[in-house]
This record gives C-alpha cells, sequence and structure tokens, in this order.
C-alpha cells in the first residue's frame, strides 16, 4: 500500500504542473487537451485489457522486476515530457508512461489480491482505494504548492523523489513480502 501512496502522490503532484505546462508550451486549448486525454484514456484501456495480463505471465514469479521497469519508464519520461518543446516528443513520451502505469497497477492488484482471504478481498480492495483517493486529494494541493513556492523544478523533484522511494520499496520489500506472501498463500 506505501507503494501505491507513493506512486500516486506522484500522479497528483504532477496534474496540476503538467496542465499548466503544457497550456504555456504549446498553447493547448479544449481541442488539443481533448486528443490527448482521448488518447491516454485509450492507451490505458488498452494497457490494462491487452498488455498488462501477458506481461505479468510473462514475468511470472519476478514481477518485481516488471514493477521495477514501469517505475523507471514513469519517472524517467516525466521529466522529459515536462520540458521538451516538442509536441510529438510529448506524446511519445505519454504512451509508454501510460502503458506503465496500466501494467503496474494490474500487476500490484493481482499480486495484492492473493494476499487476502475471499471474504477479505472487499474490504482489502476498499483500503487500497482510500489510499489513493487519499492521494488524490492531497497530490494536486501539494504540487501546486510546491510549483508556487519554487516552481516547476519544485514539484518534478518531489514526483521523482516519489519515483525513487517507490522503486527503492519495490526493490527490496515486494518480491518477500507481496509476490513471496502471495506465492505461499497459493501454495498452502
Amino acid at each position: 500500500m506505501l507503494v501505491r501512496l507513493k506512486m500516486a502522490l506522484a500522479f497528483h503532484m504532477f496534474a496540476p504542473v503538467w496542465q499548466v505546462s503544457i497550456r504555456a508550451r504549446f498553447d493547448f486549448g479544449p481541442r488539443d487537451h481533448a486528443q490527448f486525454m482521448g488518447l491516454v484514456g485509450l492507451t490505458y484501456a488498452l494497457s490494462q485489457g491487452f498488455i498488462a495480463k501477458p506481461l505479468v505471465r510473462s514475468f511470472g514469479d519476478k514481477v518485481s522486476r516488471l514493477l521495477l521497469l514501469c517505475i523507471l519508464v514513469l519517472g524517467g519520461a516525466r521529466p522529459l515530457a515536462l520540458y521538451t518543446q516538442s509536441v510529438g516528443v510529448v506524446y511519445a513520451c505519454y504512451v509508454p508512461m501510460v502503458i506503465a502505469l496500466g501494467v503496474m497497477n494490474t500487476a500490484i492488484t493481482t499480486a495484492a489480491s492473493r494476499l487476502a482471504q475471499k471474504e477479505q478481498l472487499g474490504g482489502f480492495y476498499g483500503v487500497m482505494e482510500s489510499v489513493e483517493n487519499v492521494a488524490g486529494m492531497v497530490g494536486p494541493a501539494l504540487g501546486g504548492l510546491l510549483a508556487r513556492v519554487d516552481g516547476f523544478p519544485a514539484t518534478l523533484a518531489a514526483v521523482v523523489c516519489f519515483y525513487a522511494a517507490a522503486f527503492v520499496l519495490v526493490a527490496l520489500f515486494f518480491s518477500t513480502h507481496v509476490s513471496g506472501a502471495a506465492a505461499a498463500e497459493a501454495a498452502a
């Protein structure tokens, strides 16, 4: 859940800075936003519908490596997307970021679903969703506050730090505490 919290905070903190940035750099209007968000929505749906399941299966018990790759894509492409002067590069960055986000959410949910017993899954998912919802309330305010204090660099630094913290958590603990526990539960 801590990984989900950090990922959700990074996502939601970036949003207010992102909106201002694309408006300032590319004069994004309503039509541009609609096209961009349409691509994001389609890519996310495709990533969860067609890409995530085969990827999670192919990584098997090494799903933490897939998560680490997703975090690297998310944390590495955001600075490039934020500072590029090419709208084509923005789209080229966002497609793999959205795919990584969809794959990561599927991989975490799949692994975490094996942690709780069937009669506890509803409550377990409720707690996971509430963690993300709290980040959805706090993240934009925090991202906007940081941007107001020090501009885009402060918010971006905080976002990248949250991705780095999530990377460390996954690298150190996911295999043993989530994947390992899920595998042990499945074997029992």
